[in-house]
């Protein structure tokens, strides 16, 4: 990849070959960006910036970005799995036209076709496909409703029936039957009313085809068959909306079900590992977290440390305010502890006033720094409801972990670091 500094100090690139993956990822995002800001300052993508008024670059760019897309072309989508099933459902509607067609050729020899009705089939079905596939493949559908497009597939199929009868000849009355095909495509998606419209949608085309039989090709016709079988196919039509729409309204209902079922289930995992009064990790889940830090330290050779923090006086509060008191005393300490973490480190409720700090990739002179930060912020908490004067101290204990050192220990050593600090006047930090 070259690059060379333009008249306006903007770095303009163009790639000579695309050996790896990464060189791969800058030309897409490059060409996104220029695509997407022709008429605006020069775009930004990682450290390079591209100058859209330096034609020759920016078309080799879009050149590359073209053939990117070329070669990593799929006929279905690998990047969206909603978008597969829409376009793999589409197939399975191919698939029905495409059986169809030699069972009109076969309808052809035996006399109860004309041609026109293959020729102009095989056509229209071609042009139907042709263009929902583009729409389905560039994702032009995601702007509408409904994404599968599921109406507007089963009105083109319709329509297409319709062409087909218009030039059959006794066999009208069992191409009625594909119309039943047809609407049980909705199944995956149309509601009752839905269902109804594409009913009656469909009792349109055939009353047209009777329309346009009486007037062009009424010879040879029985049209008070024809009008039978419409009134038929109309109790048909109706009955299968009616059934196709509750079945979809069970498979809705039943989608939703399994959502909620989901968060259930993500409500039970979060309350298993949540100590419910502070929101913070549980005694439970904050062992695992220092278990799972320990094997990953023995790995890898990272330090960590562990701090033991306890309320200075804890029961004095209680004693004094109430309970109600001592809950919002935990809920701001807990808070005051979290707020104070960086990402990477954890911190739960070991039990009564007593919390646990795992400080990953920190040795003891970070975590004295960190555990002073922690004991000055709690310090200076206030509680309006408690009086003005009224403040919340606590101690702390550090201990780092050592190679091989089991977890047991390590709480051990954290619990005697926070044993001197309470013998020590309390308020402070120790380490061991």
């Amino acid at each position: 990849m070259l690059a060379r500094i333009n008249k306006r100090n903007a770095i303009v690139l163009s790639c000579q070959k695309i050996k790896d993956v990464s060189i791969y990822q800058k030309v897409r995002c490059l060409a996104h960006q220029v695509h997407n800001n022709r008429q605006s300052t020069p775009p930004f993508c990682g450290k390079y910036f591209i100058d859209t008024q330096d034609y020759p670059s920016y078309t080799l760019i879009m050149k590359k970005e073209f053939l990117i897309n070329l070669i990593h072309f799929s006929i279905i989508p690998t990047d969206d799995w909603k978008q597969a099933l829409r376009i793999r459902r589409f197939f399975m509607a191919v698939a029905a036209y495409t059986l169809c067609a030699p069972l009109g050729y076969v309808s052809y020899l035996a006399g109860f076709m004309e041609w026109e009705a293959i020729a102009g089939y095989v056509i229209i079905m071609l042009i139907i496909n042709i263009i929902l596939y583009i729409v389905f493949r560039t994702g032009l559908n995601m702007k509408q409703a409904d994404p599968s497009l599921t109406a507007i597939q089963m009105c083109a199929a319709i329509l297409s029936v319709m062409y087909v009868m218009y030039f059959a000849h006794e066999s009208r009355g069992a191409l009625l039957l594909v119309y039943v095909i047809i609407l049980m495509f909705g199944i995956f998606r149309l509601n009752t009313r839905s269902f109804l419209y594409v009913s009656v949608f469909s009792l349109l085309t055939y009353g047209g085809d009777i329309a346009l039989l009486h007037l062009y090709r009424p010879q040879g016709v029985n049209f008070n068959l024809e009008y039978l079988q419409w009134i038929v196919l109309a109790l048909v039509l109706i009955t299968l909306s009616t059934i196709g729409g509750y079945i979809s309204s069970l498979r809705h209902n039943l989608s939703i079900s399994k959502s909620e079922q989901a968060k259930s289930i993500e409500i039970i995992n979060e309350m298993t590992i949540r100590d419910e009064l502070t929101g913070i990790n549980n005694r439970r889940h904050v062992m695992e977290l220092l278990d799972y830090e320990k094997n990953r330290s023995l790995r890898s050779g990272n330090f960590f440390c562990l701090a033991m923090l306890d309320i200075d006086r804890f029961k004095n509060v209680n004693d004094r305010h109430g309970h109600l008191a001592g809950d919002a005393v935990l809920r701001a300490v807990a808070t005051t502890i979290k707020t104070t973490l960086r990402n990477t480190e954890f911190c739960g409720r070991y039990g009564g006033e007593e919390f646990l700090i795992i400080l990953t990739q920190t040795d003891i002179k970070g975590a004295l720094i960190f555990a002073e930060r922690v004991r000055t912020n709690i310090e200076e908490i206030q509680f309006p409801d408690l009086g003005p004067n009224f403040k919340v101290t606590v101690s702390i204990g550090l201990s780092e972990h050592q190679i091989g050192e089991d977890v047991d220990n390590i709480i051990s050593r954290a619990d005697e670091a926070l044993y001197r600090a309470k013998n020590g006047g309390r308020n402070r930090v120790e380490a061991v």
